[in-house]
Protein backbone atom coordinates (compact mmCIF):
# COMPACT_ATOMS: atom_id res chain seq x y z
CA UNK A 1 0.00 0.00 0.00
CA UNK A 2 1.28 3.22 -0.91
CA UNK A 3 0.45 6.38 1.38
CA UNK A 4 1.35 9.96 0.67
CA UNK A 5 1.37 13.01 3.17
CA UNK A 6 3.20 15.40 2.26
CA UNK A 7 3.23 18.81 4.68
CA UNK A 8 6.53 20.54 3.45
CA UNK A 9 5.98 23.03 0.15
CA UNK A 10 7.54 20.79 -2.23
CA UNK A 11 5.30 20.20 -4.81
CA UNK A 12 3.40 21.56 -7.27
CA UNK A 13 0.17 20.62 -9.18
CA UNK A 14 -0.25 21.23 -12.72
CA UNK A 15 -3.91 21.03 -14.44
CA UNK A 16 -3.26 19.13 -17.57
CA UNK A 17 -1.00 16.17 -18.20
CA UNK A 18 2.28 16.69 -18.61
CA UNK A 19 3.35 14.08 -21.11
CA UNK A 20 1.70 15.72 -23.21
CA UNK A 21 3.95 18.88 -23.19
CA UNK A 22 6.81 18.15 -21.04
CA UNK A 23 8.85 21.17 -19.68
CA UNK A 24 7.00 23.61 -20.96
CA UNK A 25 5.09 24.52 -18.20
CA UNK A 26 4.52 28.15 -16.66
CA UNK A 27 5.24 28.59 -13.10
CA UNK A 28 2.30 30.70 -12.82
CA UNK A 29 -0.06 27.61 -14.01
CA UNK A 30 0.81 25.71 -10.92
CA UNK A 31 -0.50 25.15 -7.58
CA UNK A 32 1.74 25.16 -4.60
CA UNK A 33 0.57 21.84 -2.72
CA UNK A 34 -0.36 22.30 0.71
CA UNK A 35 -1.60 18.82 1.76
CA UNK A 36 -1.85 15.70 -0.51
CA UNK A 37 -2.98 12.23 0.59
CA UNK A 38 -3.14 9.64 -1.81
CA UNK A 39 -3.20 5.60 -1.01
CA UNK A 40 -3.03 3.08 -3.85
CA UNK A 41 -3.69 -0.81 -2.99
CA UNK A 42 -2.77 -2.82 -6.17
CA UNK A 43 -1.38 -6.68 -6.51
CA UNK A 44 2.47 -7.38 -7.54
CA UNK A 45 3.53 -10.51 -9.34
CA UNK A 46 7.18 -12.21 -8.46
CA UNK A 47 8.90 -9.63 -10.95
CA UNK A 48 7.06 -6.83 -9.01
CA UNK A 49 4.86 -5.17 -11.96
CA UNK A 50 1.11 -4.66 -11.13
CA UNK A 51 -1.10 -7.10 -12.12
CA UNK A 52 -4.36 -7.88 -11.05
CA UNK A 53 -7.07 -5.16 -9.67
CA UNK A 54 -6.84 -2.36 -7.87
CA UNK A 55 -8.91 -1.08 -5.59
CA UNK A 56 -11.06 2.13 -5.89
CA UNK A 57 -8.61 5.18 -5.08
CA UNK A 58 -9.36 8.65 -4.13
CA UNK A 59 -6.63 10.97 -4.41
CA UNK A 60 -7.41 14.39 -1.61
CA UNK A 61 -4.97 17.53 -2.06
CA UNK A 62 -5.48 20.92 -0.56
CA UNK A 63 -3.36 23.68 -3.01
CA UNK A 64 -3.42 27.33 -2.39
CA UNK A 65 -5.20 29.09 -5.18
CA UNK A 66 -3.52 31.70 -7.59
CA UNK A 67 -6.42 33.30 -9.25
CA UNK A 68 -10.78 32.98 -9.20
CA UNK A 69 -10.14 31.22 -12.88
CA UNK A 70 -8.17 27.93 -11.06
CA UNK A 71 -10.77 27.83 -8.30
CA UNK A 72 -13.86 28.00 -11.01
CA UNK A 73 -11.76 25.42 -12.84
CA UNK A 74 -12.37 22.89 -9.92
CA UNK A 75 -16.03 23.38 -9.80
CA UNK A 76 -16.86 23.11 -13.24
CA UNK A 77 -15.04 19.86 -13.55
CA UNK A 78 -16.89 18.39 -10.18
CA UNK A 79 -20.12 19.03 -12.31
CA UNK A 80 -19.07 17.37 -15.61
CA UNK A 81 -19.18 13.56 -16.11
CA UNK A 82 -15.75 13.02 -17.22
CA UNK A 83 -12.09 12.63 -16.29
CA UNK A 84 -9.37 15.25 -16.35
CA UNK A 85 -5.54 15.08 -15.77
CA UNK A 86 -3.80 16.14 -12.22
CA UNK A 87 0.21 16.54 -12.59
CA UNK A 88 1.59 16.01 -8.86
CA UNK A 89 5.73 17.17 -9.40
CA UNK A 90 7.93 16.73 -6.15
CA UNK A 91 10.97 19.33 -6.68
CA UNK A 92 10.03 21.48 -9.76
CA UNK A 93 13.40 23.52 -10.59
CA UNK A 94 12.82 26.97 -12.44
CA UNK A 95 14.48 28.69 -15.09
CA UNK A 96 14.92 32.18 -15.61
CA UNK A 97 12.04 32.78 -17.85
CA UNK A 98 9.74 30.88 -15.25
CA UNK A 99 9.39 27.86 -17.02
CA UNK A 100 9.80 24.32 -15.46
CA UNK A 101 13.26 23.00 -16.28
CA UNK A 102 13.58 20.00 -14.68
CA UNK A 103 11.32 17.61 -11.78
CA UNK A 104 12.33 15.07 -9.32
CA UNK A 105 9.85 12.65 -9.74
CA UNK A 106 5.94 12.44 -9.56
CA UNK A 107 2.97 11.68 -10.95
CA UNK A 108 -0.64 12.07 -13.73
CA UNK A 109 -4.31 11.11 -11.68
CA UNK A 110 -6.54 11.11 -14.50
CA UNK A 111 -10.08 10.82 -12.54
CA UNK A 112 -13.13 12.92 -11.72
CA UNK A 113 -13.32 15.98 -9.24
CA UNK A 114 -15.76 14.67 -6.53
CA UNK A 115 -15.45 17.17 -4.08
CA UNK A 116 -14.01 20.67 -3.81
CA UNK A 117 -14.11 22.66 -0.56
CA UNK A 118 -13.44 25.77 -0.10
CA UNK A 119 -11.28 27.52 3.16
CA UNK A 120 -10.25 30.90 3.51
CA UNK A 121 -7.55 32.67 5.39
CA UNK A 122 -8.29 36.02 6.97
CA UNK A 123 -4.44 38.26 7.80
CA UNK A 124 -1.45 39.10 5.37
CA UNK A 125 0.94 36.83 4.81
CA UNK A 126 4.77 37.80 4.85
CA UNK A 127 4.57 40.43 1.98
CA UNK A 128 1.58 42.41 3.82
CA UNK A 129 -0.74 40.79 0.99
CA UNK A 130 -3.98 38.87 1.68
CA UNK A 131 -3.45 35.32 2.10
CA UNK A 132 -4.77 33.27 -0.74
CA UNK A 133 -7.79 30.74 -0.83
CA UNK A 134 -7.11 27.26 -0.34
CA UNK A 135 -9.20 24.63 -2.23
CA UNK A 136 -9.38 21.03 -0.63
CA UNK A 137 -9.96 18.27 -3.92
CA UNK A 138 -11.14 14.83 -4.00
CA UNK A 139 -10.88 12.86 -7.15
CA UNK A 140 -11.79 9.70 -7.74
CA UNK A 141 -8.96 8.04 -10.03
CA UNK A 142 -9.31 6.18 -12.67
CA UNK A 143 -5.58 5.77 -13.63
CA UNK A 144 -2.29 6.90 -12.64
CA UNK A 145 1.00 7.36 -14.34
CA UNK A 146 4.28 7.13 -11.99
CA UNK A 147 6.92 9.34 -13.43
CA UNK A 148 10.31 8.75 -12.43
CA UNK A 149 13.22 10.28 -13.80
CA UNK A 150 14.81 10.59 -17.33
CA UNK A 151 11.14 10.89 -18.19
CA UNK A 152 10.78 6.78 -17.47
CA UNK A 153 6.82 6.24 -16.81
CA UNK A 154 4.67 3.56 -15.90
CA UNK A 155 0.56 3.79 -16.10
CA UNK A 156 -1.79 1.66 -13.65
CA UNK A 157 -5.20 1.59 -14.77
CA UNK A 158 -8.01 1.43 -11.76
CA UNK A 159 -11.07 -0.90 -12.63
Amino acid sequence: METIQLQELKAVLIHENILENPLNILKENCLTIQRLVYDCVHNRNHVGEVNGTTEPVILKFTVRVNSSHHAKQFYQESILNHSFNFSVLFNVLWGADNRMTSYEDGFIADGYVVHVEEDYHSGKDSSGLDQQMLLSVKVLVRSVTYLGRDRNHKSVFIQ
